[in-house]
């Protein structure tokens, strides 16, 4: 019998916490756990800070996040139930107020279908963390330590000592590495206008803070990250968005930036719908397991996604779309319509798909999740109104959901099946060439089409447009350079062209956390000592941490460190999507990943006698 197991968690955000639960709840009674925890604050927030401002919102409806792993994702090893984020917030009797995003004592009740500050769900992880401390058992204890672990070694009887930035050390069986959005050393530094550049968008809004009042801000890209710096100028400078019919009309502050958006695709994300509401898991009857098995096995090789792949997804997308018009008609014409496709082989759903297109109307998935076929390239005003026309289009789709829109519900299997995606992608699943276009080409699109912002934050878009605050003139691919003390932006693709002086420079996307060039100091140790490689060397694309199908990180030569696991966005690209907070009543990948390692870690049983 082991005399001890001893365990370090780096990094407490949810994915630590996650890893802290399942240690909780796996652990044998009759050996001694010791965890030791290190994070430079040790609150279990992780990036969701308490001290944010509430209109930044999460992306995810608050009954859609449980810290409390559930049978769909762990079996009988639930270790106890609790409340979801939407629970927890109504049983503090928070509210919502009128303004949409304010979260206090007044307003109205809180809905699951609402999407809350990020501080909100800081404090429920932070609660999270106090409940599982205070349910410690006898055989487990936990050591918190507020720093960072800056470096790895072997220490005695092949355990590792781990250094922390106050020059401690801690001797453990097995680290694990959770430190999430890790940031990466600043690559522009040295680069001309660096002092107006803000490369990396958060925290905010102390990173925007800056800018004064009438400067000029370009901001890159349309995602999530734009629009919180969006919001940070605009309702974070005291400005004000008013109902106006069925329109928003902003009411300015007088301390906002004039807003210059620009776009490498010039694409537009896809607005969530206005209430988000799920159906029944959606069960896919071409992009399946099977499937891909079978694709495998003709190829006897790793995959390339678009040759491959891509049809399978297209022709899901087809069903979907047309399940849910059928749906629109009554529950029996669906069922009706899904009997029928099941009945039929792959070759025979695609003649019925296409006879649908012939008596109901055409509808081309590649062109819905592309969106560039309608694009205006004659003039910068051109552009900007066929912009406008599109975010006010998909927000009328938007106004009648997954169950109402066929384009909504068409679309959200991208979001329904990305377990499938992971089973094509991970571990290597595609090859070196194809890995490259689908972080490059497929990534992209399917996040502008599934994990867009807010019905509410594009209505609030088009109301800065169309009061002259905002605009967005360039049209895709537009050049961006420091001449002259400002930044020089000017279109490259339209017959007009188009140009615009900006005095800062926002780069609105978050970077994945990278092996080369990262801030961490353990990271940069490890990278060092070549205990750890990037997932492609070399690439662009896949800069993350190259693991194995346990999550053990692979060093230099290929072998697997097995005395650490990684998980979360430091090993995206060798794993996709890792982006997660963990969600109730369905399989949930982040708990899953948790469970999963812990599980192996306590099966072992080979533990030295003395630690």
């Amino acid at each position: 019998m082991p005399a001890e197991m001893s365990v370090a968690i780096i990094g407490l955000g949810s994915r630590g916490l996650g890893v802290l639960e399942r240690v909780l709840a796996l652990a044998d009674p009759a050996v001694p756990v010791r965890v030791e925890v290190i994070d430079p604050v040790g609150d279990g927030a992780g990036v969701h800070a308490l001290a944010q401002p509430d209109y930044l919102l999460l992306n995810t409806t608050c009954g859609q996040v449980s810290m409390f792993p559930d049978a769909c994702t762990v079996g009988d090893q639930v270790r106890g139930t609790g409340p979801s984020l939407y629970e927890w917030a109504s049983g503090r009797g928070l509210r919502l107020a009128e303004d949409g995003f304010t979260v206090g004592s007044t307003g109205r009740p809180i809905r699951p279908t609402d999407f809350l500050p990020r501080r909100v769900l800081g404090q429920y992880l932070r609660w999270f963390l106090h409940q599982l401390l205070a349910e410690l058992p006898p055989h487990l204890s936990v050591r918190m330590h507020r720093g960072q672990a800056v470096d790895l070694r072997s220490g005695p009887q092949d355990l590792l000592a781990v250094t922390l930035s106050d020059g401690a050390e801690l001797t453990v069986r097995h680290a694990f590495l959770t430190t999430g959005y890790t940031a990466n050393a600043p690559a522009d530094a040295g680069r001309p206008g660096a002092h107006r550049l803000i490369a990396e968008p958060y925290p905010l809004p102390d990173r925007l803070a800056g800018i004064g009042a009438g400067q000029s801000v370009a901001i890159g890209g349309f995602g999530l990250s734009a629009i919180d710096a969006m919001s940070c100028l605009t309702v974070g400078r005291g400005g004000r968005f008013v109902p106006d019919g069925d329109r928003l009309r902003y009411l300015a502050s007088g301390r906002e930036p004039r807003l210059l958006f620009y776009s490498r695709s010039g694409l537009p994300c896809r607005a969530r719908p206005r209430v988000v509401e799920f159906g029944p898991a959606y069960l896919p009857l071409v992009f399946t397991r099977p499937a891909i098995d079978r694709l495998r096995e003709q190829r006897r090789a790793p995959l390339d996604f678009e040759r491959d792949v891509w049809p399978l997804v297209l022709t899901e997308v087809r069903i979907a779309y047309r399940r849910t018009q059928a749906r629109c008609a009554g529950l029996a014409a669906e069922a009706a319509l899904v009997d029928r496709l099941a009945a039929a082989g792959a070759e025979e759903i695609v003649a019925v798909l296409d006879g649908l297109d012939r008596r109901l109307g055409p509808f081309d998935p590649a062109a819905a999740l592309d969106g560039s076929a309608a694009m205006s390239l004659r003039s910068g005003s051109a552009y900007q109104r066929w912009l406008a026309a599109e975010l006010r289009a998909d927000l009328a789709e938007a106004v009648h959901g997954f169950a109402g829109s066929p384009v909504k519900g068409a679309l959200d299997v991208l979001r329904a099946l990305r377990e499938q995606f992971r089973y094509v992608v991970d571990f290597g699943g595609l090859t070196p060439e194809s890995g490259e276009a689908f972080a490059a080409r497929i990534v992209p699109a399917l996040n502008r089409a599934v994990v867009g912002p807010q019905y509410e934050r594009h209505l609030e878009l088009l109301a800065l447009l169309e009061a002259g605050l905002a605009s967005a003139p360039f049209g895709p691919a537009a050049s961006v350079r420091w001449r002259a003390g400002r930044w020089q932006l000017a279109s490259t693709r339209l017959a007009e062209p188009c140009a615009e002086q900006a005095d800062w420079l926002v780069a609105a996307r978050v970077a994945p956390p990278a092996v080369a060039g990262s801030a961490s100091p353990l990271l940069n140790a490890l990278c060092r000592k070549g205990w750890i490689r990037p997932h492609r060397p070399g690439s662009r694309q896949l800069v993350g941490i190259d693991v194995d199908a346990e999550q053990h990180p692979l060093d230099a030569d290929g072998h697997p460190e097995r005395r650490l696991s990684v998980l979360g966005p430091l090993c995206e690209g060798a794993t996709f999507y890792n982006h997660l907070v963990p969600s109730p009543g369905t399989f949930c990948r982040p708990v899953h990943d948790a469970h999963r390692c812990v599980s192996a870690l306590f099966a072992t049983d080979r533990v030295p006698a003395a630690l």
